[in-house]
């Protein structure tokens, strides 16, 4: 478990503190369209982090091909049609290479400098060249707040600031009745703090997927 990350609500949680119900019931919001929209026809996908396969399930039936990797037994159970492979994103190394290297849900701020790195060598030792990495970012501190739809509510709170720029905070979802909170830390990236890492790791910052620049395209430099 990354320290300071935990989680409470029903069923069962991973290290990190993730529900894996909260995942099972919450469904793409575009984003399979977004990625599918930015990348070859029939790509070969890497997707670290996939969870219960939320956002695998519609970029297979769009036609891609996707190794789909999450440390955690609860998440994959979850995911069907398509390889499978159990390890944490850091310590992965395949001997393989792929179009696409995919990582959603912000994990690429996660607050440990360190770990980040590692996390980006896994995405610069697995793209071909000539493939994309795409990583999914936050584009602005957390505040508290209260955000709500006729389906779901999600309310943030209790957020901290951290040394080192960190900042810890309280999501808590309810959907159908139904609540989980996690407490999770991040960091946000400027510009020029997530260029220099990708660079440190043998990647070159390319573009943008979409004009809030919360979707990033990174390049083998």
């Amino acid at each position: 478990m990354r320290v300071g990350q935990s989680g409470t609500g029903p069923g069962a949680h991973t290290r990190d503190g993730s529900a894996v119900e909260l995942y099972e019931v919450t469904p793409a919001h575009g984003e399979d369209e977004l990625i599918d929209a930015a990348i070859a026809p029939g790509s070969s996908i890497l997707e670290l982090g996939c969870g219960t396969g939320r956002i695998t399930r519609p970029l297979l039936a769009r036609g891609h091909r996707i190794v789909a990797v999450d440390e955690a037994p609860e998440m994959l159970a979850h995911v069907t049609g398509t390889e499978t492979i159990r390890s944490t994103i850091d310590e992965l190394r395949l001997d393989r290479r792929f179009d696409v290297v995919l990582m959603m849900s912000f994990l690429i701020n996660v607050a440990d400098d360190a770990e980040r790195l590692r996390l980006l060598r896994t995405c610069a030792h697995h793209v071909r060249p000539g493939g994309s990495v795409l990583l999914q970012q936050e584009i602005a501190r957390h505040a508290p707040a209260v955000l709500e739809n006729e389906r779901r509510k999600l309310v943030i709170a209790d957020v901290e600031e951290l040394p080192g720029g960190a900042q810890a905070a309280t999501l808590t979802h309810i959907v159908n009745g139904r609540s989980w909170s996690q407490r999770i830390v991040t960091k946000y990236l400027s510009e020029d703090d997530l260029a220099a890492q990708l660079a440190e790791v043998g990647l070159q910052l390319s573009g943008y997927l979409t004009p809030d620049r919360m979707w990033v395209r990174a390049e083998l430099s």
